[in-house]
């Protein structure tokens, strides 16, 4: 049986695995206790997909063979796809134990710690993957991903950087390094890095993520001007062009998220990014069976809410309330949101539901299955944050699909009928904003619950600020500090010495770093009065508010989640009536409360009414008493869910 044995392994070799396949089960038919012949049966079934016929086989090489480290390895990879993980950690461990410089034992004993969330013992193993075989391409690449979820990504940078010395058309490693570049804000660096992949092969889904690459810190109001002329040349380029996109959830894996934030309408830009998706990749219109004029049967309405963020997130405490209000003797609801999420949020919404759908990364199947829900109601409860429901919006999945200010920008979306909004917060030409129909509420969107808080706060030396300064915090994400931002931040600091302006860390500290930069050379030595925090946890953040003394609402982009925060301690915030609605939010609450005087309508109101509340204890005292009185008309509001029971009523029946 020798010949057939090295006939097989020749044959296994050349790919011919089927032929390879009979000659290896003839030779262990002659000898069942050939260890090489069962090993190397187990790994041709493992190559071909058969892998609890492989785990048998491996299992029994191991048997024969127990001292083999290669056989333990493959036994553990085997396990590993069958998704038996601690079986597979043990084999790896008697792989490394018999042989301590098994490469492959250490690589996939990294990959396992990451799928186990073992991100210390991962990052470890491929530090030992490294020093025994430096050159490693795949460790290499892995261990950058793995510095990149946890935020270390300059060491990722190195990491992406020595696969392109070892192999300068690694085209993973330049995509994951343009990636890295784009999460810091770096933008051109990032596009000039997609440019190096896109000159090596064409890739369309690349293209169109290049192409829609925004800084996230601008410089100047004519670095905007700039960045949006040169995205628009780069959109009507690719509007013309044949692209093909198998799945732009993958492939592209981007949304449009940063352009809300350069204070411009949007609306058609935005249509023209989703016609571009559309011509590439004609499966994303696709259109469930129930929408195709199937009359709706009688009985409740059944209505979806989807996002990725229903836990502890901006978007969760904003529609929590709404979810759980939702009559159950009219509406049959469905939550289709992201699986393991436990907080106390994620879980009253999850209650909520008559039926839970968890979003997966594959986009057909979470199309088919959402249509498997024949809801008569989709609604987005935020498009353009999360790639999933961004690119699930282009579908027609209910014969009525809405969404609201979770992401407060118009989507260009086709199949996206109506955006509900409030008219406390809208313009009045609001609707040139939008590619949806504008639906308006008499209150804000939201049945709010009022923010707990904490029972003991923490005092200004506590958070080692000064008892005697005037401290203006503004609590926003670095994304939405526009370049107006700069000159209120220096006429405050002028205007009142005993001024110290508060920030917190952003979510990307290179952001934060950008901003330092840009301040040093717009306002100069006033940038040192600025002081960055590190981010807080939830109770602190409320203590940080508690402690200040104004409250900076960012123009252009107002808060949302932690505007409710203020008012619920009574502190003034500061904030501008802006063009458009995602400016407009913070106003409304206060014309809801019936308070006008902190509410700007040019920026240099708003930097006089901010320097009034901080030099002026008395005004800003008189404020505070009157948000105290009044702030309980912002939170539970039953009439939204009354309206919005009247919309989709009205709408479905």
């Amino acid at each position: 049986m020798t010949d057939n044995f090295e006939k097989a392994k020749r044959l296994h070799g050349r790919g011919r695995y089927t032929e390879a396949e009979e000659l290896y089960v003839q030779v262990i038919a002659s000898n069942a206790c050939d260890a090489e012949a069962l090993y190397l049966l187990g790994t041709l079934l493992g190559q071909r997909g058969k892998l609890d016929e492989a785990l048998i086989f491996l299992e029994r090489a191991v048997n024969e063979s127990p001292k083999n480290s290669v056989y333990h390895c493959n036994l553990g990879v085997i396990e590993h796809n069958l998704k038996k993980l601690e079986q597979a950690k043990i084999s790896f461990l008697l792989a490394i134990n018999l042989n301590n410089k098994n490469v492959d034992a250490h690589y996939n004993l990294a990959k396992l710690y990451k799928e186990l969330g073992l991100t210390d013992a991962a990052l470890s193993s491929y530090g030992i993957v490294l020093s025994l075989q430096p050159s490693h391409l795949n460790a290499l690449i892995n261990l950058g991903n793995i510095l990149v979820d946890v935020g270390r990504l300059d060491d990722a940078i190195i990491q992406f950087k020595k696969v392109i010395e070892l192999n300068p058309k690694d085209t993973l490693a330049l995509v994951n390094l343009g990636n890295v570049y784009r999460r810091m804000g770096l933008a051109e660096k990032a596009i000039n890095t997609y440019g190096r992949v896109l000159s090596i092969h064409a890739h369309d889904g690349l293209r169109i993520r290049s192409a829609v690459t925004l800084p996230v810190v601008y410089k100047s109001l004519d670095h905007i001007k700039e960045v949006r002329e040169s995205l628009e040349l780069k959109l009507e380029k690719l509007l013309e062009e044949d692209l093909e996109v198998s799945d732009p959830s993958l492939e592209t894996s981007t949304t449009n998220f940063f352009l809300a934030y350069q204070n411009y309408n949007d609306r058609d830009l935005q249509k023209i990014i989703a016609n571009i998706h559309l011509n590439s990749c004609s499966r994303l219109g696709w259109t469930a069976p129930h929408c195709n004029g199937v009359k709706r049967e009688r009985g409740k309405i059944k209505i979806g809410f989807l996002s990725a963020y229903f836990y502890r997130h901006s978007v969760g405490r904003m529609m929590v309330g709404l979810i759980s209000q939702i009559p159950k003797n009219l509406f049959e609801v469905v939550v289709i949101t992201t699986n393991g999420q436990k907080d106390s949020i994620a879980l009253k919404i999850q209650g909520a539901a008559d039926h839970l759908v968890y979003l997966s990364e594959n986009l057909i199947e979470m199309q088919e299955e959402i249509g498997r829900q024949k809801l008569d109601v989709l609604f987005y409860a935020d498009i353009g944050m999360d790639v999933r429901s961004y690119f699930l919006a282009f579908a027609r999945l209910a014969p009525v699909q809405c969404l609201t200010w979770g992401h407060p920008d118009t989507t260009g979306i086709p199949n996206m009928d109506t955006f509900l909004s409030s008219s406390l917060i809208e313009p009045a030409d609001a609707k040139e904003h939008y590619s949806e129909n504008l639906y308006c509420f008499s209150t804000l969107p939201t049945f709010y619950y009022r923010p707990n808080i904490p029972e003991r706060l923490k005092s200004r030396a506590e958070f080692g600020l000064d008892e005697n300064q005037h401290i203006y915090f503004c609590p926003q994400s670095t994304i939405k500090f526009h370049p107006d931002v700069d000159n209120i931040f220096a006429q405050i600091l002028k205007g009142d010495q005993e001024a110290r302006i508060l920030l917190l860390e952003g979510a990307i500290r290179d952001w934060t770093g950008l901003l330092r930069n840009r301040w040093r050379k717009t306002i100069g030595d006033l940038e040192k009065r600025i002081d960055i925090l590190p981010r807080q946890s939830p109770e602190d953040f409320i203590s940080l508010q508690s402690i200040s003394d104004v409250i900076l609402d960012t123009p252009y982009f107002s808060g949302g989640n932690t505007t409710y925060e203020s008012f619920a301690l009574g502190k003034a915030v500061v904030t501008l009536d802006s063009t458009f609605m995602r400016g407009r939010v913070s106003a409304g609450m206060y014309r809801i409360m019936g308070i006008e005087e902190c509410t700007a309508l040019t920026l240099e109101e708003y930097i006089q009414t901010t320097l009034k509340l901080g030099t002026n204890s008395d005004f800003r005292r008189d404020i505070e008493n009157k948000i105290m009185e009044t702030n309980a008309s912002l939170f539970e509001h039953k009439d939204v869910v009354d309206e919005f029971i009247n919309y989709v009523t009205t709408t479905v029946l």
